[in-house]
């Protein structure tokens, strides 16, 4: 599969199935609207980028991660 590919199957997946989003009552033409958008958007990826970092940082150690 390719990472384009990817991304799409699991953005798809995490709209449609996710608990907080299933509030928004996303339908599927909105969820490709975001996934078309959201796929080559660069402040996208780095509001993803902050959410995992800081989530590594704060629970990294529950997956028995070990920082130096």
């Amino acid at each position: 599969m390719n990472p384009r590919e990817a991304f799409r199957n699991f953005f798809k997946f995490q709209l449609e199935n996710g608990e907080g989003l299933s509030d928004l009552k996303l339908n599927e033409k909105d969820i490709e609207k975001f996934i078309n958008g959201a796929e080559d958007d660069s402040f996208f990826y780095d509001k993803l980028d902050d959410f995992l970092k800081e989530f590594i940082e704060d629970h990294g150690d529950e997956y028995g991660m070990e920082f130096n």
